[in-house]
């Protein structure tokens, strides 16, 4: 099963690098995700999640003042709609992550965010055609 047929393809929660932590938090927490892709000019699109934010205040970082670029993946691993959702599953395990950024090859444009959760909504699905075919 290809990643095309399963990402969520909404409006993508972006920040930047200087927004406050807690104005990320503040906007994951109102879209009811787990991550924002973060944009700055024409450089690669980071990534800043639940856990990085969390990380930052139990390390003590004010979230009012404490800048989301110093938590942040800079360069964020990113895939195409079509890899195969077992090479996304594999590269999440390995690489300790529950987010992945989807980029359109073509266009080089954000397509969307696979998580954890898409992942797991695939899975179940392909195995419910499975069992009904």
């Amino acid at each position: 099963m290809l990643i095309e047929s399963f990402v969520t393809r909404r409006e993508i929660l972006s920040v930047e690098p200087g927004d406050t932590l807690a104005e990320a938090a503040r906007r994951i927490w109102e879209r009811r995700v787990g991550s924002a892709v973060v944009i700055s000019g024409d450089d690669p699109p980071g990534i800043i999640t639940e856990r990085d934010i969390l990380r930052a205040v139990a390390e003590g970082a004010d979230p009012t003042g404490v800048k989301v670029g110093e938590y942040m993946t800079s360069r964020a691993v990113a895939i195409t709609p079509a890899w195969h959702v077992e090479d996304a599953a594999r590269t999440m395990i390995e690489r300790g992550f529950r987010h992945l950024i989807v980029i359109e090859e073509e266009s080089g444009e954000i397509a969307g965010i696979l998580s954890i959760r898409d992942m797991m909504r695939a899975m179940l699905e392909t195995k419910k055609r499975t069992l009904a075919g």
